[in-house]
């Protein structure tokens, strides 16, 4: 029951890190479609995906609140909830899962790793790395949590990858 629970408790990271794929569909959002710092970063990492990605997972946290979910939150001891609650917690993990993925990429560039070219394992886990380091003071999983969740997120990449480039929605499959 405690994996689930956690997985649950992450979800929205989960979501904040497949959002930039799923954003890159809508027309309205290509004109953020410019990148953060190409030098830097590569060309892949946006604005759009950046600064939307924890909305929505906000947005999850919301839902989460909405579909009286969240009391499963407080049992870790969080923040009292509330939609506002609820909203601060997805939003931070989605800050989380997108300051994980731009420091991979950044480390992916000194390293000469071609943007939208593998890093394996690293593509899965930089951004669950992200999101419980920026929820740590909030809460920490025990080490059979954070193992999971790490374990896990590269399963989700892959799945999410794998779905994203069989519907034409990525060029690249890893």
């Amino acid at each position: 029951m405690y994996f689930l629970q956690i997985l649950y408790l992450y979800l929205p990271a989960f979501v904040a890190n497949a959002a930039p794929v799923v954003f890159a569909r809508v027309p309205v959002m290509r004109r953020w479609n410019q990148p953060i710092d190409a030098q830097l970063l590569g060309k892949n990492k946006t604005m759009r995906g950046f600064f939307f990605s924890p909305l929505v997972a906000g947005f999850v946290g919301i839902l989460q609140f909405a579909l009286n979910f969240l009391p499963q939150v407080s049992r870790f001891s969080l923040i009292h909830p509330s939609l506002l609650g609820a909203l601060f917690v997805g939003m931070l993990l989605g800050l989380g899962a997108m300051l994980g993925d731009v420091l991979k990429s950044y480390f992916k560039r000194r390293i000469k790793i071609a943007p939208g070219k593998a890093w394996p394992v690293i593509d899965g886990i930089d951004y669950m790395v992200g999101a419980l380091l920026l929820f740590a003071p909030y809460y920490v999983p025990t080490i059979d949590g954070m193992l999971f969740l790490l374990f896990v997120g590269p399963l989700a990449s892959l799945l999410a990858n794998t779905v994203s480039y069989c519907v034409g929605w990525k060029k690249v499959w890893y």
